[in-house]
């Protein structure tokens, strides 16, 4: 692609999980190929201060609200800097984005990061949703919802799979067997991401509970307060299971990490328990580190990881005991899983070729 592209990234949320980490991502990656990239965040957000670290130019708003008080100053600001693309990541930010639209005359993309949870084809959403140019889901999965529930035209709606940076060779990694003070005999089991409601640290915890094999320890990552993009209650109700179970010698809350694909390279089996994941960021960056993986057979994790991985249900956790230990057990299958999950993640989930695939498709909607 040669032509130069001026993109604004649009997400005013005020956490820092997958959704508001991938208009960074994708943005820092859009620049390096030489097109000019914008963004809209709130201020004081995380996504506010990567934005501008990271973009040519970042609008920030004290709120959502404040952006319909600031409208025309917004229009003047992206006339301003002629461009000619919104990508929107946040369905709470559509109507702002599509009455930008009106005014500015852009192309406008939304990303749906979540999945649809109930039809939306009352009246405020037919008008929103009838400017929208293309809308990308992110898994087979979350796309038959989006048919389903959304007045957009089947055409209009297409699977785009997220991406990930595949290393060419393998990291410096930290030695976290060591910085745990564990021996090199134990094998590390690890979750990462959010910790909140639906993601199964839960019934991980439980089946970890039930193990056979002696000499494991599982490695919770992922931030533990409401500011570090966690739910404190929830984190907290999972510590005093460990003390309840007295395991606390086997568990480790690991906290929030800037860098969770140094620390999946170092675990030797990543278990990814989610009730219903629309995607699955986690299960690519495990893959891409060539990780052994359990994933839930629920949601999209099954069609991200197709026969790379192990799938169970999250909810059975002595089936969940039963395919970790068999895999703590066993450093041959680890090790087999491992090609599989690297060789598949390298083909279909390279974050450039996502990035490029994006780029295409937004010349595909003008």
């Amino acid at each position: 692609m040669s032509t130069k592209l001026n993109v604004l990234h649009m997400c005013l949320s005020t956490g820092f999980g997958g959704l508001e980490m991938y208009p960074i991502r994708v943005g820092k990656a859009m620049s390096a190929k030489g097109h000019n990239v914008f963004g809209i965040a709130q201020l004081n957000t995380p996504a506010c201060g990567s934005m501008a670290d990271t973009f040519l130019a970042t609008y920030s708003l004290s709120s959502r609200g404040a952006g319909y008080y600031h409208l025309f100053e917004l229009m003047k600001w992206i006339k301003s800097h002629d461009i000619n693309y919104v990508h929107c990541h946040k369905s709470s930010d559509l109507m702002l984005a599509v009455l930008l639209k009106k005014l500015c005359g852009f192309t406008l993309i939304y990303t749906d990061h979540m999945g649809v949870k109930r039809p939306k084809k009352d009246f405020y959403h037919n008008f929103i949703y009838r400017h929208v140019d293309l809308l990308l889901s992110i898994s087979h999965f979350t796309r038959q919802g989006n048919v389903k529930a959304l007045p957009v035209p089947p055409e209009k709606i297409k699977t785009l799979w997220l991406g990930t940076e595949i290393p060419i060779k393998k990291p410096e990694m930290i030695d976290l067997k060591k910085q745990l003070s564990l021996s090199n005999e134990v094998v590390l089991i690890g979750i990462v991401g959010r910790l909140t409601q639906g993601k199964g640290h839960e019934e991980l915890l439980q089946a970890f509970n039930q193990l056979l094999s002696p000499k494991v320890h599982l490695v919770i990552v992922g931030g533990l307060t409401d500011k570090t993009g966690g739910d404190q209650e929830y984190a907290e109700g999972l510590k005093r299971y460990v003390v309840d179970h007295g395991i606390e010698n086997k568990v480790t809350f690991y906290g929030f990490s800037e860098c969770p694909g140094e620390l999946l390279s170092c675990m030797d089996v990543v278990v990814v328990p989610s009730h219903l994941e629309a995607f699955g960021l986690t299960v690519i960056e495990a893959m891409a580190a060539g990780k052994a993986i359990i994933g839930s057979k629920y949601g999209a994790i099954p069609e991200i990881l197709a026969d790379s991985g192990v799938l169970v249900d999250p909810f059975d956790t002595v089936g969940l005991a039963k395919a970790i230990d068999f895999l703590c057990q066993n450093s041959e299958e680890r090790d087999r899983l491992s090609v599989l999950s690297k060789r598949r993640a390298q083909i279909y989930f390279d974050q450039d070729k996502h990035v490029q695939t994006l780029l295409n498709l937004y010349q595909q909607c003008k």
